[in-house]
């Protein structure tokens, strides 16, 4: 497994979101005038994937962009939320994580419980399958033959943070070419996105 990290955000650092007049398209086609410029960028082997947090009335859209020409069943996006921004060492109930795979019906998403990921129903082979939604969010995405994209949707309620803290968001990127694991924000430690994944304390709050 290669292991390939980007600078790393200096502390304090958070994300602001775009105001959008209009929702984001599902197809993830870019408003590169309405949307400014990606909040996350990823350099990965095949090129610089990019994230936008964009805010329509009071719903919250994450919008990425791979670019990826070998097509795999394993590329995946995994999207965590500490939705109280309490900023644990390990997944508490609080936070959340959406392993999206490059084919959605794939996808598991994850909640934190006693200090690890559980799947829904407690079931290790659970799959998004056709469904595209859960408890307050949506996703929808494309995969064409120059990359994919990933288009989630979230209501308010998972903005609105705990105790006066903000929510908190990281990303970690797979590529089955060349099996490279990257994340952000980034961890210097060997385990690298990996251990980002694990510990909400190392996501970057959003404002």
């Amino acid at each position: 497994m290669v292991l390939l990290l980007q600078a790393a955000p200096q502390s304090g650092d958070s994300l602001r979101v775009h105001a959008v007049a209009r929702s984001p398209a599902v197809d993830g086609r870019i408003d590169s005038v309405g949307w400014g410029a990606p909040q996350v960028r990823i350099a990965a082997r095949q090129g610089t994937a990019s994230i936008w947090l964009l805010r329509a009335m009071d719903t919250l859209f994450v919008v990425a962009v791979v670019p990826d020409v070998t097509r795999s069943w394993s590329d995946a996006l995994a999207i965590g939320i500490d939705v109280g921004g309490d900023g644990g060492s390990a997944p508490a109930h609080d936070d959340f994580l959406w392993s999206l795979q490059r084919t959605l019906d794939s996808s598991v998403v994850y909640r934190g419980r006693a200090n690890r990921w559980e799947p829904p129903l407690n079931d290790p082979d659970w799959r998004l399958g056709a469904a595209r939604a859960g408890g307050g969010w949506e996703v929808g995405g494309t995969d064409g033959a120059s990359g994919w994209t990933v288009v989630l949707r979230l209501d308010p309620a998972w903005l609105t943070g705990e105790g006066g803290r903000r929510p908190a968001v990281g990303f970690r990127l797979h590529d089955d070419d060349p099996n490279a694991w990257y994340s952000w924000p980034v961890v210097t430690a060997s385990a690298g996105a990996t251990l980002l994944e694990r510990t909400p304390a190392l996501w970057a709050p959003i404002e």
